[in-house]
């Protein structure tokens, strides 16, 4: 295996350890869950507010109907482009990066500390964010499936999108910032294993550095 390769598979084993280490947080530190919701609180949106109405549109953009038209043109994308182990392997990262999260939601959904929120405040019970999680890996893919001289473009298109659904979870009030933090780093796993997988089998070529290093 290429050195490239192994020091992704070892950045995808410190995103799968920081995943861990949030949710053994959430169950073993009250400082962190009050730290948690205190930090959250401080970037709610007032109800009502137009700043949560932008929240909340900000945050469908990672819904069913959306995320599938976003889908449907990465696939046309990566066809024009004829890059479809790259269009494959990122289908792969969107399916397995968003079946985790949504895994980790059943196993991990526990009464959070509302702390500042207050004990009713209505916010989603769920770590890491699903919403997230699709966005991000719809961006890693549409990244990945562009060719090399059009990926800072679709890098940009990509982060910004991811961003702004994080933004609008939170913003909100959908869910606590460890559980967008938490939904990147399950991202960021799959992505680099996806990497791994394409400079070991020569589709994806190591970075110059990298390679030299």
């Amino acid at each position: 295996m290429p050195r490239v390769a192994i020091r992704l598979v070892l950045l995808a084993l410190l995103f799968a350890l920081g995943v861990a280490l949030l949710a053994l947080l959430f169950y073993g530190s009250d400082r962190f869950n009050d730290l948690d919701a205190r930090a959250t609180a401080n970037l709610l949106a007032a109800e009502g507010s137009r700043t949560e109405a932008l929240a909340d549109a900000a945050s469908d953009l990672a819904d069913g109907g959306q995320l599938l038209l976003f889908t449907v043109a990465l696939a046309g994308i990566g066809i024009y482009w004829r890059r479809p182990v790259h269009l494959l392997a990122g289908f792969a990262v969107i399916v397995l990066a968003n079946a985790t999260t949504q895994l980790m939601k059943l196993a991990l959904s526990h009464p959070r500390l509302q702390g500042e929120l207050g004990a009713s405040y209505p916010i989603e019970i769920g770590y890491p964010s699903g919403h997230t999680t699709a966005a991000f890996s719809v961006g890693f893919a549409l990244w990945l499936a562009s060719p090399p001289e059009r990926r800072w473009l679709a890098g940009l298109v990509g982060l910004a999108y991811g961003l702004l659904v994080g933004a609008g979870v939170v913003v909100a009030g959908w869910h606590y910032l460890s559980d967008v933090a938490g939904a990147i780093m399950v991202v960021g796993f799959w992505s680099a294993l996806a990497m791994a997988w394409l400079v070991s089998t020569g589709y994806e070529p190591p970075p110059a550095r990298a390679a030299a290093g």
